[in-house]
């Protein structure tokens, strides 16, 4: 559960207000090579797709964990702010992932479980729209503190 949680995480940030130019939308690829995982986290591959559907954004996930398991999300992101809407992937129940825009290139989220904070997550987009780093930092399901930078380039 607290997996799934991590997941729903690690495809939160590509999302943000959409404009003709918003710099979150299109599909985003993880560089592997430019990307830090604490030990037992890792990621083999990772993309998103951001797409505009109606005033929410649609975000599409998929990956590879550091096993050699896929891994799928999707969701929507109301724009106007709340909770995500899952439809595929979702976190275990109790759970709820809150975003927030703090700027055009910045999105902040935080994830709770049973009212409890087990997550968080920074993305940043760069000056050029070319790369988002974003840092993960949350508990994984042994309760150990984790912090991941990853880092992806725009398609």
């Amino acid at each position: 559960m607290i997996k799934k949680l991590v997941v729903g995480l690690m495809a939160l940030s590509f999302v943000g207000a959409v404009s003709a130019a918003d710099v979150y939308a299109g599909t985003w690829n993880l560089n592997v090579a430019k990307s830090k995982f604490t030990p037992g986290m890792e990621v083999k591959a990772q993309s998103a797709v951001v797409t505009e559907k109606g005033d929410d954004l649609a975000v599409s996930g998929t990956g590879t964990d550091g096993a050699g398991k896929p891994t799928s999300v999707k969701y929507m992101f109301p724009m106007k702010g709340g909770a995500l809407s899952y439809t595929e992937g979702a976190p275990a129940s109790g759970a709820t992932t809150m975003a927030k825009r703090v700027n055009a290139s910045t999105i902040d989220s935080t994830a709770t479980l049973n009212g409890k904070e087990v997550g968080s997550t920074h993305a940043t987009v760069s000056a050029d729209g070319k790369m988002l780093t974003r840092v993960v930092k949350g508990t994984d399901a042994n309760g150990k503190m984790f912090t991941n930078t990853e880092v992806y380039e725009h398609q």
